[in-house]
């Protein structure tokens, strides 16, 4: 009896300090009742939660699953343990969580909104789309399903369903920017740039699935292409030169110009792209914002600028190259990529990116004090079957 009471009083203990924040604490009390009660599921539940907080994540999916396995009627087991999984990277695993949770509850709109979200990180945009589909079958009006349906039937390649898609959600948040920027896209209108915050929601949602997307199924070429122009021109890396890499993601481009670099600064305005290039170890610093404020306030010069799919995000590049040329020592480079266009300066395209015309890349850097070492043409990535050609530029600041 005093065992029990002893017990419930630890269990208690745990529960106040889970309420109170004390996230570590709380866990190291879960796992003590677990070693007595290791069939205690709403301990192992509580267990999950106090490691999910800690970004523990796949302690946490683990936690979740024993006690799914223990009471496979609870369908909060199964998609907290969805939840953690997706943040583990096992998006195959999360999805079977997630379907398990609804089967046991169909009428949760939040189940299939998971769901989807998995499936679309996971770049299966087709079965994302059946997940928001039930979303507003269940809850018409829900604009986070709404606005990831339109993304990921744009991105199926059906762009009249798309669009009317984004003008519902639009009818719902008449200032949703980034509906407004795609059914711009979509329209032909050639806006100047993008809204940050479209820039921002379409990194942090793509972060967890970026690299394996761009390698793997779009055959992503540039910061390699890029390297390689830097060593067909200047010679190999000797690890000498101050580089600021724009735009730099997950920190492919970092990685593939660190033999440059003596001290490698990144910007980006995703936080999730930042949090996975800092695990690559190679930048010295690193800078959440945008990349043009974040120029305009560091006050050391580079040596080397890169810019890896950057411009494809900005139409207008006077306040990029105004920017750039502050940002830099004379003699310094400018190292970036271009989607090439044929016609205009610059063009946004109906993928919601830009295009540019070598011409006005030639002309940006002549009024900017630039001059072209190099430029080659290039496939630098997939659109479905097809390549899309760039074009790679290094410049010299005169």
């Amino acid at each position: 009896m005093a065992d029990v009471e002893e017990l419930q009083g630890l269990y208690q203990d745990a529960l106040d300090l889970h309420e109170q924040g004390e996230f570590q604490a709380a866990a190291g009390l879960y796992e003590k009742i677990l070693a007595r009660f290791p069939d205690a599921d709403l301990v192992l539940y509580n267990l999950g939660l106090a490691l999910y907080e800690q970004k523990k994540f796949a302690g946490a999916a683990a936690a979740f699953l024993r006690a799914a396995k223990i009471n496979g009627d609870d369908p909060d087991y199964w998609f907290n343990a969805g939840l953690s999984l997706k943040q583990d990277g096992r998006f195959e695993e999360a999805t079977a969580a997630y379907e398990q949770a609804a089967v046991l509850k169909p009428d949760d709109a939040d189940i299939p909104y998971n769901l989807g979200c998995c499936l679309q990180a996971a770049g299966n945009v087709r079965a994302a789309a059946r997940a928001y589909e039930k979303v507003l079958e269940l809850v018409p009006d829900h604009a986070s399903a709404l606005g990831n349906l339109a993304c990921c039937v744009h991105r199926s390649g059906d762009h009249g369903r798309a669009a009317q898609l984004y003008r519902r959600l639009l009818a719902l948040q008449p200032d949703h920017a980034s509906a407004r920027y795609m059914l711009d896209a979509l329209s032909g209108k050639n806006t100047a740039a993008p809204p940050p915050e479209y820039v921002q929601d379409l990194f942090d949602g793509y972060a967890g699935n970026f690299e394996h997307d761009l390698l793997e199924n779009l055959s992503y070429r540039v910061p390699l292409l890029l390297a390689a122009l830097l060593k067909n021109t200047i010679g190999p890396g000797t690890g000498v030169m101050r580089v600021l890499d724009l735009g730099c993601g997950t920190g492919l481009a970092g990685a593939a110009m660190a033999s440059w670099a003596a001290h490698l600064t990144g910007v980006d305005l995703s936080a999730n792209m930042m949090a996975a290039a800092r695990e690559k170890g190679c930048y010295d610093q690193l800078f959440v914002g945008d990349v043009i404020d974040v120029m305009h306030a560091l006050d050391q010069p580079f040596d080397l600028l890169l810019a890896a799919d950057v411009l494809t995000y900005l139409g207008d590049l006077r306040p990029l190259f105004n920017a750039a040329a502050t940002s830099v020592i004379p003699g310094g480079l400018f190292c970036f990529s271009t989607e090439k266009g044929e016609k205009d300066d610059w063009l946004l395209r109906s993928t919601g990116r830009y295009a540019h015309h070598r011409r006005y890349i030639c002309r940006m850097a002549e009024e900017h004090g630039w001059e072209k070492v190099e430029m080659r043409t290039a496939r630098i990535r997939k659109e479905g079957d097809d390549w899309v050609f760039g074009n790679l530029f290094l410049l010299r600041k005169k």
